[in-house]
């Protein structure tokens, strides 16, 4: 057998020494990476105001006035795990209980603000005394957060999204000894954007993290950080569903960390709903759980108004009195009568006692007595100048004459004894130059020429052709993209315009209409082709045309002839139309 010589006494004691020595410098290096107790742990953040998500932001507010209060308990299991090279020392924290009371307010429809409150209940890991590091403490405050939402866009103000401005503030009033407190304060600015799709809602989140920095070691580091989200949900007032899917970019030579976590709601009554949260973490960010789970409920959400049901009062005689005030409760009669039936003989609606001629009906004016009325044309014979003809009210009882029958009266046709048109107040058409076009339609009245060039010489280009409904324009009107400004390439076709005008003064009022494309916020377009057809009056009046003849009228996307899917259709619902009103809608 071999054996070893012992060192001599002093030696061994050296020996020793230096062994306990270097087991304290070893100790002292793992046990307590710098930072470790200075740095909260808690990487999860929730939406106080649960609008899409009870996890992320998705730009939506809570409605003016409303409240949202939330109490939440998660688990997560090891979300900080100590190495040394690469090698698994065991988990500072294995084991997480931690709950979150969460408060959100909105004062204006534009701004909301609230608070998250977390505390650690209780947290377990593994006994790593051996290796010089102390477990935290089992229970603690973490750190507190308030922020403040901008509501930038909103789909119930007409927007087509949700989109909102978020700042959060982190106080570092939690406990170190638990892993829950930062050594200062941190910022955490985001932005996020949603849309309702039907059913289902989608949006995503985009922030930093800017915190005091903690070194870990071979742990990892606590940094700044960009933080990044989506999530798409159900929509509905029963069972909801959510899918969140929440990242972090560690800057400098800090750690990623991903989680994905699958949610329900469930309603508990109008205001009460209760929520759940589970899923996987990865990568090695301290804070990362290999798995989290959450259950919390909530209150609020939303500003309602109760509504007190009051019961039915009873009316048996069901004459609109009800019992308590019905002196005839089991007798229909009116409320002037405390609900007892009026006594009249000839049903015409006035009492015998206030009836003189009860047996005969006529109106209350007459004191129910008839009316005398020969024409029966309801002008009783004292008030019809013509009382053996019928005829309306408004003519005093005489009949219409229509001497021409061409649907003009007599005193409204310009022409009575001749049948005309509507368009020249009942008036023939006339064509005095010959040329088969009407006076009325005809660009030159007085000049023959052929029809296809609206009764002009052939060589006089016509890009104007009056109906009998509007004025119609063959080229387009065309303007400076986005304003009223009528570029020169047009002024030729209004002065066309302007002519054709003053040479039929039949045409006493004409509606100029400007319409846009559907691109754009329908109040601009409306604004824009008014605009526009304020800028066309003011030429057409520039040329001699009279103003008390014009009107004009915006009218945005709201009448389209094609269809605004394509460039085409588009541009064919830019337009400017001349109507010509009708002499009964003139005013």
């Amino acid at each position: 057998m071999r054996h070893t010589q012992r060192p001599p006494e002093p030696l061994a004691g050296y020996a020793r020494l230096s062994a306990v020595a270097t087991l304290l410098l070893a100790s002292a290096a793992l046990a307590q990476p710098a930072g470790l107790r200075a740095f909260d742990l808690e990487r999860l953040e929730l939406n106080p105001n649960g609008q899409g998500s009870s996890l992320m932001g998705t730009g939506e507010l809570l409605p003016e006035g409303s409240f949202r209060l939330s109490l939440a308990g998660q688990f997560e299991n090891d979300p900080l795990v100590m190495y040394r090279n690469a090698s698994r020392l065991g988990a500072v924290v294995s084991d997480r209980v931690t709950a979150h009371l969460m408060a959100a307010w909105a004062p204006l429809q534009w701004l909301e603000v609230g608070a998250q409150l977390p505390l650690v209940a209780w947290q377990d890991g593994d006994d790593l005394r051996a290796q010089g590091i102390a477990a935290p403490a089992r229970t603690g405050l973490s750190t507190p957060t308030v922020y403040a939402r901008l509501g930038l866009l909103a789909q119930r103000r007409e927007a087509p999204v949700d989109l909102a401005l978020e700042v959060g503030v982190g106080l570092p009033f939690g406990s170190k000894d638990a892993l829950a407190r930062d050594s200062g304060v941190r910022f955490a600015p985001k932005l996020a954007v949603g849309r309702n799709f039907g059913s289902l809602r989608a949006a995503v989140e985009a922030g930093v993290l800017l915190r005091p920095s903690a070194v870990l070691g071979d742990t990892g580091n606590v940094r700044d950080e960009v933080r990044l989200g989506a999530v798409l949900a159900t929509t509905g007032a029963s069972l909801r569903g959510e899918l969140n899917v929440r990242g972090a970019i560690g800057l400098d030579d800090a750690e990623d960390s991903l989680e994905v976590l699958a949610g329900v709601r469930m309603p508990l009554s109008d205001s009460l709903e209760a929520f759940a949260l589970l899923g996987p973490g990865f990568g090695e960010a301290p804070g990362t759980p290999a798995f989290r789970m959450l259950l919390g409920v909530a209150v609020g959400g939303e500003k309602k108004t109760e509504k007190k049901v009051e019961p039915a009062p009873r009316d048996d005689d069901a004459d609109g009195v009800k019992n308590e005030d019905d002196a005839c409760p089991t007798e229909a009669g009116p409320a002037e009568r405390k609900g007892c039936p009026v006594k009249d003989a000839d049903q015409d609606g006035v009492e015998d006692a206030a009836d003189t001629c009860p047996t005969e009906a006529g109106p209350a004016e007459r004191q129910g007595c008839p009316v005398k009325d020969a024409d029966q044309d309801g002008l009783e014979d004292a008030s019809d100048k013509c009382p053996t003809e019928a005829g309306p009210a408004e003519r005093q009882g005489c009949p219409v004459k229509d001497t021409d029958q061409d649907g003009f009266v007599d005193e409204q046709d310009a022409c009575p004894a001749e049948a005309g048109l509507a368009e020249l107040r009942g008036c023939p058409a006339k064509d005095s130059d010959g040329d088969t076009v009407s006076d009325h339609l005809d660009n030159c009245p007085t000049e023959k020429g052929v029809a296809t060039n609206a009764g002009c010489p052939a060589a006089q280009k016509q890009m104007v052709a009056i109906q009998a409904d509007k004025v119609e324009i063959k080229e387009q009107v065309f303007f400076a993209t986005g304003n009223a400004v009528i570029q020169k390439r047009s002024f030729a076709l209004l002065d066309q315009v302007a002519k054709v005008l003053q040479q039929h003064p039949e045409v006493e009022k004409l509606s100029i209409e400007g319409h846009t494309d559907d691109r754009g916020n329908a109040e601009n377009n409306r604004k824009l082709s008014l605009a526009r057809a304020e800028a066309v009056k003011n030429h057409l009046v520039s040329r001699g045309v009279e103003a008390s003849r014009l009107e004009a009228k915006g009218l945005g996307s709201d009448r389209p002839i094609a269809a605004n899917t394509s460039p085409k259709g588009r541009a064919t619902n830019r337009r400017v139309e001349f109507i010509i009103v009708p002499p009964e809608l003139r005013r």
